[in-house]
């Protein structure tokens, strides 16, 4: 269906066909990366290359280059930040493969280049659900717009025509205001039905029943939309972004292919095509189909080059399609059954045996015993003969890797067209399938039975399917051995082709790390690995299995047992069972339903802190509910206090004196009333013993998971900035709270704790009425300015409250998706940032007590004994 991927497919089964029939004339090396161009002086000779296993080999003859773009790489030191470093913001709709080679390559030789700073952009590169901030991305057609899509902005409107170039698109969207959306009605996407229902399977699209229903996501009037639309009906819809798509830029070639040097003179034996050369027409590239048939016709002009040069030097030379037509009609390509096994004579019942054959079978039985039982080798897998039998569009079968798949589903919806898996059914499609796919991309696409798209039936004369034979073993990881090694993971090491280890099985993680909760370092760092003892330090039994493909899209891939990694069971849980947050909004949209859930789900962790952690049990555990919930605790507390100090500072001396006091008059509680003059009060303990646990429980999960990390991977961060803030405590406390130089003044507190009929004036924690007696009280007034008149302490105290503020961003950030959270997932970014204004907000307060006290005369105490 996709121009691009038909053309490639076909392509590749032609020259499949063609390398088995003529191997003299046509030899496909898979596997294997050109390293190095030979050369005999100026002259390109031939090339080096590295196979799969690092075996390095050289191949003599003319080279032609058709290595694509260099779009793909967007590391420092790649070609595109080099030369083109503005685009490095931009996602890309290329992998690692695009890599620049074919430049890296051309230069080591002299070859000349052009315009590496023209990289296109596509506006219709797809924004999928959970991965907006996802580095690779998916290309929504152009034929999308073509059978009438719109593409609208964050109002609803629309910004730019749809069928002008890519260029005015992108130009479009940079003065626009996203996210943008491209929007096509039913009745027009009924022209393109395949591709959008494609799409809508892969959640690249979703559908609305009415504009209406897209309006109330968009929080913009639905007359808006209709009227961009011209109608309401039911929609398709694609949130889309600017891409990096292709490249203009790369070797300078003649208009017969042959790649130029710096002074434009051709190099001998070396010739390119495609996006691994300049384009002759700069201007027209950012057109739709421009690349491709570039790619088509500079590919056909060198080939005939490369021809005319081998014909030259007294090769023999034959038409390719006279090659093709004698290849493909060969009747020893055509699939035949096996013969069958000899079939052994069945031997007679009993009961109509001879009496000398009764006796000569007694005789056999005594002398040789009975035959023995069948033994059960267990399953033996899918033979090649069964394979062979599923080979129509209604019943289509394949062999890949190892893996038979049913692809009668797929087959319809196939990216490269229907051929390009008819062509194989019933055969062995590997060496066809690796050619041009990426290790792991069959498995990324499997569906369950009955699902669209592939679905594993087994091995090839193998083990059951991964997913049955763990059924089989009760689901508890133990399936039988895949025939993967510690080895065979260690290959998938990159973010585009990620695996890691987990209790003894395989897990293809690649799509999931753009999704995963803690952060695309946390898996990265085990890329190709066992992270079993880090995954069980974190995580309790049973999450990553909750987490599976295909239940969930975006899941890890469940790829096999592993032979010769640790196959341990997770440790026992704690108490951290709890449920992941809701989906959707909780029946409550908007600001109002971020704000009741906050709420709601605070109060919930406020009751649960301390004593309904998991964590103060006989040992100290790192279950992560101990940080969430004391945080949460310590949150609100800091909050009270500094709001509190806050409006200290413009009631007066007294109202700080008495919110000292009113901490002061608890203390008979503290340690339940059984200790004499204890220092803190209850609730001041209670706060105390929530800090300790924080702390404690804090620096177990540092100590399990950070010190595996280096400084620069930012796993470091909460630590060191919460020692930071541990020092501050401590220093705030013995500055203010414990001061020994502390003095006594005398003020009229309220009888019943509060004021509550000065809250108004601001007078909270004491009273102006005469008739309330006086009370001797600490002067902590005088202690905090005596303390802020010092500029180095302000300074010093500034830098903390700082480093205080950014551990509560950064904690908050990781708090609110917590399963203990319970916050709904569509209310997550807005409390996120509710979190965030409080937060700047609390050390705003901070900031400004400090400074006032600083800049502003003191007013004057009078002391009592």
């Amino acid at each position: 269906h996709f121009p691009g991927a038909v053309i490639t497919y076909a392509a590749i089964h032609v020259l499949g066909q063609v390398a088995k029939g003529k191997p003299d004339r046509l030899q496909i090396i898979s596997s294997a990366r050109v390293t190095k161009l030979l050369t005999a002086g100026s002259k390109v000779t031939g090339v080096e290359l590295t196979r799969e296993s690092g075996a390095v080999e050289s191949l003599q003859g003319l080279v032609v280059i058709t290595a694509g773009g260099f779009a793909g790489a967007c590391g420092r030191g790649s070609v595109l930040a080099r030369h083109a470093p503005g685009m490095l913001k931009f996602p890309t709709t290329n992998d690692e493969r695009a890599n620049g080679d074919s430049i890296t390559l051309g230069q080591a030789v002299g070859a000349g280049t052009a315009n590496l700073d023209k990289v296109e952009l596509t506006p219709t590169a797809a924004v999928l659900p959970g991965q907006a901030d996802a580095q690779f991305k998916v290309v929504v057609s152009d034929a999308i717009s073509g059978a009438g899509a719109k593409l609208l902005d964050a109002s609803g409107k629309r910004f730019c025509n749809e069928m002008a170039s890519s260029k005015e698109r992108v130009d479009a969207m940079a003065k626009s205001k996203g996210p943008f959306r491209m929007v096509i009605k039913a009745k027009q996407a009924q022209a393109v039905q395949w591709l959008v229902d494609f799409y809508t399977q892969r959640k690249v699209m979703k559908k609305y029943s009415s504009a209406s229903e897209l309006a109330s996501e968009m929080r913009v009037q639905a007359s808006v939309i209709e009227s961009a639309l011209e109608g309401g009906d039911a929609l398709y819809v694609a949130v889309v972004t600017s891409a990096l798509y292709t490249c203009a830029g790369g070797l300078t070639t003649g208009s017969d292919g042959k790649v130029l040097n710096s002074t434009g003179q051709p190099i001998e034996g070396l010739f390119a095509a495609g996006e691994a050369t300049s384009a002759p027409f700069q201007k027209l590239w950012s057109v739709s189909g421009i690349p491709l048939l570039y790619s088509i016709c500079s590919g056909r002009t060198a080939g005939r080059t490369v021809a005319a040069a081998l014909s030259k030097n007294g090769s023999s030379t034959q038409d390719l399609r006279d090659i093709i037509i004698g290849v493909m009609t060969k009747p020893d390509l055509v699939a035949t059954a096996a013969i069958e096994e000899e079939k052994k004579p069945d031997e007679k019942p009993l009961e109509e045996m001879s009496k000398e054959e009764l006796i000569a079978k007694v005789k056999d039985l005594k002398a040789n015993g009975p035959p023995a039982a069948p033994v059960d080798d267990g399953p033996k897998g899918i033979s090649m003969d069964e394979v062979k039998k599923h080979n129509t569009k209604e019943d289509a079968w394949l062999v890949i890797n190892g893996d038979v798949i049913d692809v009668t589903k797929w087959i319809p919806i196939h990216p490269g067209g229907e051929q390009a898996v008819v062509a194989y059914l019933g055969q062995d499609a590997s060496d066809e399938w690796n050619m041009i796919h990426k290790a792991g991309t069959i498995e990324k696409n499997l569906v369950p039975e009955g699902g669209n798209g592939p679905v594993l039936k087994g091995k090839l004369g193998g083990a059951a399917a991964p997913v049955a034979a763990a059924a089989a073993a009760g689901g508890n990881g133990a399936a039988a051995p895949t025939g993967l090694t510690l080895d065979d993971v260690a290959k998938h090491n990159k973010e585009s082709d990620l695996w890691v280890v987990v209790n003894g099985r395989a897990y293809d993680v690649t799509k999931w790390l753009q999704v995963h909760p803690g952060g695309v370092q946390a898996i990265t760092a085990y890329a190709g690995k066992d992270a079993t003892d880090e995954w069980n330090c974190i995580h309790k039994p049973g999450t990553i299995e909750k987490n599976l493909f295909p239940a969930n899209p975006s899941g890890p891939v469940d790829m096999g047992a592993v032979s010769g990694a640790a196959a341990a069971a997770a440790p026992a849980a704690v108490a951290d069972d709890e449920k992941p947050p809701p989906d959707g909004n909780g029946g409550i949209p908007g600001i109002l339903g971020a704000i009741v859930f906050l709420g709601l789900n605070l109060v919930l962790m406020l009751s649960r802190t301390v004593f309904f952690t998991g964590n103060v049990m006989f040992k100290l555990e790192n279950n992560r509910n101990g940080t969430i919930r004391s945080a949460c605790m310590l949150l609100v507390f800091t909050v009270i206090h500094v709001v509190g100090n806050f409006l200290a500072l413009f009631s007066g001396p007294d109202e700080l004196n008495g919110e000292g006091y009113f901490f002061d008059r608890q203390a008979w509680t503290g340690g339940f009333g059984l200790v004499t003059n204890p220092p803190l009060g209850l609730a001041e303990e209670y706060i105390a013993l929530a800090l300790l646990l924080h702390v404690s429980v804090a620096l177990k999960r540092s100590w399990d998971i950070s010190m595996n990390y280096c400084l620069n991977t930012g796993r470091w961060n909460m630590l060191l900035s919460g020692l930071t803030i541990l020092f501050f405590i401590t220093m705030h406390l013995r500055d203010i709270k414990f001061n020994p130089d502390t003095q006594y003044t005398m003020m009229r507190v309220p009888p019943y704790w509060i004021n509550f009929s000065g809250v108004l004036q601001g007078h909270v924690f004491f009273s102006t009425d005469p008739s309330v007696p006086l009370v001797r009280v600490r002067d902590i007034y005088s202690v905090m300015v005596g303390v802020f008149k010092d500029l180095g302490t302000c300074v010093l105290y500034t830098l903390c409250v700082l480093i205080f503020w950014a551990h509560m961003m950064l904690g908050w950030k990781k708090l609110v998706p917590a399963d203990a959270m319970q916050i709904p997932k569509d209310h997550v970014k807005r409390v996120t940032f509710l979190g965030w204004i409080a937060a700047t907000a609390v050390a705003s307060m901070y900031l400004t007590v400090l400074w006032y006290t600083y800049c502003m005369p003191p007013i004057k105490i009078e002391h009592v004994p």
